[in-house]
C-alpha cells in the first residue's frame, strides 16, 4: 500500500500548503489596511503642515509689507 501512503502525503501536503496560502492572505489584508491607516494618517498630518505653511507664508508677507514702510519713513 505504498501508493495509499503516498497519496495521504499528497493530500496533507496540499492541505498544509491552503492553509499557509490562507493565513498569508489574512495576513496581506490587515497589512493593506493597516497601511490605509497610515496613508491617512500621513494625509491629514500634510494637510496640516501645508495650513502651517500658508499661515508662516501670510505673515512673513505682513512682516515684510511693515519693514518696507518703515523704511520708506526712514529715507523721508
Amino acid at each position: 500500500m505504498p501508493t495509499a501512503e503516498i497519496a495521504q502525503y499528497g493530500i496533507a501536503t496540499f492541505a498544509v500548503a491552503g492553509i499557509i496560502y490562507v493565513v498569508g492572505q489574512a495576513l496581506k489584508q490587515r497589512n493593506d489596511q493597516n497601511m490605509t491607516a497610515v496613508i491617512e494618517n500621513n494625509t491629514k498630518a500634510l494637510e496640516q503642515v501645508a495650513t502651517a505653511i500658508q499661515a508662516m507664508q501670510v505673515a512673513m508677507a505682513r512682516q515684510e509689507a511693515k519693514i518696507d514702510e518703515l523704511l520708506e519713513r526712514a529715507r523721508k
